[in-house]
């Protein structure tokens, strides 16, 4: 994956209108994904002098965003506003003020496009008077745009790599394990026989026996007692695994995989189980159940042609048969089947 630094482009169709435009080399899901989550949000949103350090965001139509920046000099700067639409992954349109001028208010609309893989981002903001566009145009928001997609940039690249693939993968699993309500871990789930408490337990189990053969130390955690701290532990451990060049490049004997090295094995034998789980956790706690899409995508693709293989494996049930224009996470689950 490429980067495009610098390239963003600010035109003005109109005497109130400002249009912003950047291309990514990245699939639209994942764009879509950086733009939408509070904590990729906070990685990479402002120039570097006044970053992001408070994100909240309620994203359907009539939910509330706002974003805090804070400059070296502790003043801070807010944001906020209300979602008008929401149509993942395409579109969002809301609402936009920025605290310090609360009467200088603008309608923000974002659209996603992906061509061969690329992701063209353009958002129309849409002001009610000139004054109002030139004193946002006049504020220096474009050059603290470009620096903030150029580490939108490297974020994307970073999330392409097997670690940060699995830093996405794990992020979305805590946050259900997180907001789990305290009734819900012994919710069923979709796991037949199976409530919350155990799916961490089942991942606590099988992912230290099998990656700890590579010689890397888990810590013994009792999942079904406090599956929170059992899943932090093993998250740790194998985040810092994949963090080491030296460990996550060090090969082993990974069973019927073969041999692989450490960050292969968690790509190819962890993240998937981990994917799917979140699903798992999310419908018996009663949780948002949206998967990242390009993951999702290429899971299913990469697992349709091997249906007889894994289905005699005994880690599926019978395969649930869905609409032939159902989206790829819906096809997915009931691939592995489940009912969506």
């Amino acid at each position: 994956m490429s980067t495009r630094h610098g390239s963003a482009t600010v035109t003005l169709p109109s005497d109130t209108d400002i249009l912003i435009t950047r291309s990514f080399e990245a699939p639209r899901p994942l764009v879509w994904e950086a733009l939408t989550t509070p904590r990729h949000l906070l990685r990479w949103w402002g120039p570097d002098w006044c970053p992001l350090i408070e994100c909240t965001i309620d994203l359907r139509p009539g939910g509330a965003w706002r974003y805090v920046s804070r400059d070296a000099d502790g003043n801070e700067l807010a944001w906020r506003g209300i979602y008008q639409d929401v149509v993942p992954p395409e579109q969002i349109v809301s609402t936009e003020i920025f605290e310090a001028f609360p009467d200088a208010a603008s309608l923000n609309t974002m659209t996603l496009t992906e061509h061969d893989g690329r992701t063209t981002l353009q958002t129309l903001v849409q002001h009610t008077s000139r004054e109002n566009r030139d004193g946002h145009v006049n504020s220096g928001m474009e050059g603290g745009m470009q620096v903030s997609f150029n580490r939108l940039d490297d974020l994307l690249m970073a999330a392409d790599a097997p670690s940060g693939r699995y830093r996405r993968v794990a992020a979305q699993f805590e946050e259900r394990v997180r907001a789990m309500p305290t009734d819900g871990w012994d919710q069923p789930t979709p796991c037949d026989g199976w409530v919350a408490r155990d799916v961490v337990a089942h991942l606590v189990d099988w992912v230290p026996a099998m990656i700890g053969q590579a010689g890397i130390e888990f810590p013994t955690m009792d999942a079904l007692a406090d599956p929170v701290a059992a899943w932090t532990a093993l998250d740790t451990t194998l985040q810092c695994a994949l963090d080491d060049p030296d460990t996550a490049t060090r090969r082993f004997d990974a069973g019927p995989a073969g041999e692989r090295t450490v960050e292969s094995a968690i790509a190819m034998l962890v993240v998937g189980d981990i994917v799917i789980h979140t699903w798992d956790l999310a419908r018996a706690g009663g949780l948002a159940e949206q998967l990242p899409g390009d993951i999702v995508t290429e899971m299913l693709a990469g697992m349709q042609p091997l249906d007889e293989l894994l289905r005699t494996s005994g880690h599926y049930g019978p395969r649930v048969i869905v609409a032939d224009d159902a989206d790829d996470q819906t096809k997915l689950i009931a691939f592995t089947g489940r009912t969506p």
